[in-house]
């Protein structure tokens, strides 16, 4: 009797632990699954973030087939003699790092539209580079042209014609431009390994993106160009 006693508390006791064990798996499981699904919906969010900036913001390829980074900026209210006026010392004053200069400015009209519009075109470069912890030189320049067009509240840029031109070390120990190389960035085949391009176009993308809010700034704020009078006209006929 004793031990059928004992025998049945043992097999309750036993059958208890076994429940309560399996209850307890059962919870963990659960608490797995749930924070996975939390994982993945942060994951989900954060490539789709990541692709909406990749499409708002990165390279693309123009009509030519060249890399090029364009951008459309709304300005309502201010006409297009004050945003040319703000390009022109965007140009002169903006950023002496990318060795910005005006090449060109003229007006043109939009055959389909017919409106008129400033167009004010520069060049510049910056220096490129696929920095690693054992290396922290720069690996070259890339030239670039930069367009600006203007129109009534709204204006429009681009900055595209990449031209890689590598540096190598001279006899000082200092990294120099290589004369008569220059690369562009659409035709790297056998001049720049996959990787290196990469990286390279990163800097790119990194540098527009950099003078394409220093522009912005430079929009919308006072220039300090005074407008050309021009030469008064008198006539000598009439006194």
């Amino acid at each position: 009797m004793h031990h059928s006693l004992y025998w049945l508390r043992f097999t309750h006791s036993n059958i208890s632990t076994k429940i309560f064990s399996r209850s307890r798996s059962h919870a963990r499981e659960r608490l797995y699954i749930c924070n996975m699904k939390k994982l993945t919906a942060v994951l989900v969010f954060v490539l789709f973030a990541g692709a909406a900036f990749a499409q708002k913001d990165s390279l693309a390829f123009d009509e030519n087939n060249k890399y090029i980074y364009y951008q459309v900026v709304q300005q309502p209210g201010t006409i297009k003699d004050t945003l040319f006026n703000r390009a022109q010392y965007f140009f002169k004053k903006a950023d002496p790092a990318t060795a910005l200069s005006l090449l060109s400015m003229h007006e043109e009209e939009d055959s389909r539209t017919k409106e008129k519009s400033f167009a004010l075109m520069g060049s510049g470069k910056f220096l490129v580079s696929k920095k690693t912890l054992l290396t922290s030189h720069e690996d070259g320049s890339v030239s670039f042209t930069l367009r600006i067009d203007i129109r009534d509240g709204k204006y429009r840029y681009w900055l595209t014609d990449f031209v890689f031109n590598p540096y190598q070390r001279n006899r000082y120990n200092v990294y120099e431009s290589i004369p008569g190389i220059y690369i562009p960035l659409e035709k790297p085949e056998g001049k720049i390994e996959k990787k290196d391009l990469a990286a390279y176009l990163n800097g790119v993308l990194t540098s527009s993106l950099k003078i394409g809010e220093k522009l912005k700034e430079y929009m919308t704020k006072v220039s300090a160009i005074k407008k050309d009078i021009g030469v008064k006209k008198i006539s000598t006929k009439d006194w």
